[in-house]
């Protein structure tokens, strides 16, 4: 199962920022409050307080959450990322932070303590305190984007959504607007009419990511580059070289070639 940043909240923006604010000041809290004993012993020193600690173990961790969710947007911006994947993500974030907070603590206390031996223990009881904020955000949010999706009226199944190779809406057209659709390189071109006029509109994407929600729209593949509408195809012919192609109903256009592969198929539709 993937998570998609156009359809789910957990890695839009805002849930990046409320990760990167939340989690770190739960951690403050829950420090200050509850003062585990092992933390609390580790973090109250000769020279500097521990509520002087407690705050820099707050700003240690907000910064190093606030770099890795900001990777995790930028990432899922242009990746699908599964929900297995997300979890050792946050799971990473834990350890890094961790990792961070040891390195202070041992430096804070000119390297008398192992960084290893404290680096266990700060990733163990860092985990311990950061599930609640995680999970509650996860559940939150969520619900949130369960109920706002409840709310939003159902899309229109009768028009061509175009979505690029980044799984972004880019276009959406009534199929029967649509006069043809060509492959060129990584991109296709669509073109279609805007009151009465030709227009063409470039998306990044494949035919074979198409495919399917343009046959479902009635429109047929008549070649390996190209998917045309047959309502706009004015007759199929042989052209002087003996290739079969269809000339359109619309002006502008040169024919467009019909693999022997879809012949068939395209005659019995006219």
């Amino acid at each position: 199962m993937k998570i998609r940043t156009k359809d789910n909240i957990i890695l839009s923006g805002a849930s990046t920022i409320m990760h990167s604010l939340i989690v770190p000041l739960f951690v403050l809290i829950f420090t200050i409050y509850y003062r585990p004993s092992g933390v609390y012993n580790v973090l109250q020193m000769e020279d500097y307080s521990f509520a002087f600690n407690a705050t820099m173990l707050f700003c240690i961790v907000l910064v190093s959450i606030s770099i890795t969710r900001g990777w995790l947007y930028l990432i899922a911006k242009y990746k699908e990322v599964s929900h297995r994947i997300y979890l050792l993500w946050c799971i990473g974030e834990t350890l890094t932070a961790s990792l961070f907070v040891s390195l202070y603590i041992v430096l804070m206390n000119s390297g008398s303590i192992p960084f290893f031996e404290i680096a266990g223990s700060s990733f163990i009881t860092m985990a311990a305190t950061c599930i609640y904020p995680y999970g509650f955000l996860w559940l939150g949010l969520e619900l949130y984007a369960k109920n706002n999706e409840e709310d939003t009226p159902a899309e229109d199944n009768s028009l061509i959504r175009f979505y690029d190779e980044y799984s972004k809406l880019r276009f959406v057209i009534a199929p029967e607007a649509v006069i043809f659709i060509k492959s060129e390189d990584n991109y296709v071109q669509i073109h279609y009419l805007d009151k009465n006029k030709t227009k063409k509109f470039i998306l990044r994407s494949s035919m074979r990511a198409l495919e399917e929600d343009l046959a479902k729209h009635g429109l047929v593949r008549c070649h390996r580059s190209y998917f045309i509408n047959p309502s706009f195809i004015r007759i199929v012919h042989r052209d002087s070289a003996g290739l079969i192609v269809a000339d359109l109903n619309q002006d502008g256009y040169e024919s467009i070639p019909i693999s022997r592969k879809y012949q068939d198929a395209i005659t019995k539709l006219l």
